[in-house]
């Protein structure tokens, strides 16, 4: 029952923190602000990647000096805090403190830290565990493009991130009290451990960074430009929002599709094909194989579906090659990986489109990244701490 409260605890917080993927339903009105463009208001969200990344990257440094309930206390009133200021916020560079620099670090100090503690609970189920912390995250994504419509209808981009400020320090909250109550505990790795890489594991890591890189950039670009993209394809302003909730449900899908497979598969198989299933999906996109509704959604989804996939199972990925105890650390290395692509990702194809008033490059772009991702992940060293699955 322990277990059992710390993972929902982990999982709640996490859902309330992927909202953050739902910004392209904020971009038409930010682009009213002074010298906004595309380009320049999608780089709000690359700079929300980038905090979230660094987070990640430095999150184990602090994850075992704190208790875990002072850290869900921590997440939910910064990135509350971040959100209420960016709902008050008329000018570009207001936003790119608040919502950029304050909601994406808090997000990723959250989004790392139940990552981990989720998968140190539970020995048995751990890849398990924290695919579902990934596959909420994508939840949370999901949902709030919906709610964000009905609201941002009724009162704006203010009411909307007021609404959702509120529900994540309530969240964080409550999460705290039943880590409080579950006595979870976070266990560092030792100095040992930190120095015991091998040549081998080393360079298993840079093509994890590679693969991994080159995967998330086309889910990325596209969930950056969900709404974007809809309405470059001329579909009206009801179905480009169907568009960003779309891509999301996709993206959720991939989470939960993953945390069945991931406990019968090798970790290496489903990474080496999942970059294949996003091709199509862009593929989709820009032929538009049958009726042009049909395929934008189609392509959508299964673009998020295998980006989904993609980041619930690395970081099951990198626990199983080099341990659970190591994997905060080596994960956070990983992870500035998706923080690269999560700054040039949404920025490039927006001053793509502001170019050529099209996202045809864009899409070009993250096909041929995801080729790559595929064939550099068949050269890894994968699971060596999990014998139970093998390649089919």
């Amino acid at each position: 029952m322990r277990q059992l409260a710390t993972i929902i605890a982990c999982i709640s917080v996490s859902a309330v923190l992927g909202t953050i993927h739902a910004f392209s339903l904020f971009v038409p009105e930010w682009e009213s602000f002074s010298n906004a463009n595309r380009a320049n208001v999608s780089l709000i969200y690359s700079l929300a990647l980038v905090a979230l990344t660094v987070a990640v990257l430095f999150g184990h440094r602090i994850y075992a000096r704190v208790s875990p309930h002072i850290v869900f206390i921590i997440v939910g009133f910064v990135a509350c805090a971040g959100l209420l200021i960016a709902a008050l916020s008329t000018t570009l560079m207001s936003l790119y403190i608040s919502y950029g620099i304050l909601f994406g670090g808090a997000n990723g100090v959250g989004y790392g830290y139940t990552l981990q503690l989720a998968g140190q609970v539970t020995s048995t189920r751990r890849g398990l565990a924290m695919v579902l912390v990934t596959a909420f995250y994508a939840l949370g994504a999901t949902i709030s493009p919906l709610l964000f419509a009905l609201l941002i209808e009724q009162g704006g981009n203010s009411l909307a991130l007021k609404l959702i400020a509120f529900v994540v320090l309530a969240v964080a909250l409550l999460a705290a009290l039943l880590v409080f109550f579950s006595k979870a505990k976070y266990q560092g790795e030792s100095a040992a451990q930190i120095g015991a890489l091998s040549v081998e594991m080393r360079r298993t890591r840079v093509l994890f960074w590679i693969g991994y890189g080159c995967a998330v950039t086309a889910g990325l670009m596209v969930i950056g430009h969900a709404f974007g993209i809809a309405t470059w394809m001329q579909f009206e302003s009801e179905s480009a929002t169907l568009a960003s909730i779309t891509v999301a449900l996709g993206n959720m899908l991939g989470g939960y599709t993953a945390a069945y497979y991931v406990s019968r598969l090798s970790t290496q198989f489903i990474l080496r094909y999942l970059p294949i299933v996003s091709i199509f999906g862009i593929a989709l996109l820009m032929l538009q194989l049958g009726p042009a509704k049909l395929s934008l959604l189609s392509g959508l989804s299964i673009i998020g579906f295998s980006y989904g996939a993609a980041i619930a199972v690395y970081p099951v990925a990198v626990a199983n090659t080099f341990g659970v105890l190591s994997s905060a650390r080596i994960y956070g290395q990983v992870f500035t990986a998706w923080g690269l692509a999560g700054l040039l990702g949404p920025w490039v194809s927006g001053w793509l489109y502001d170019q050529y008033g099209s996202y045809t490059t864009a899409l070009l772009l993250a096909a041929l990244l995801s080729m790559v991702s595929s064939l550099v992940v068949r050269r890894c060293v994968i699971d060596i701490h999990d014998k139970s699955k093998t390649n089919p």
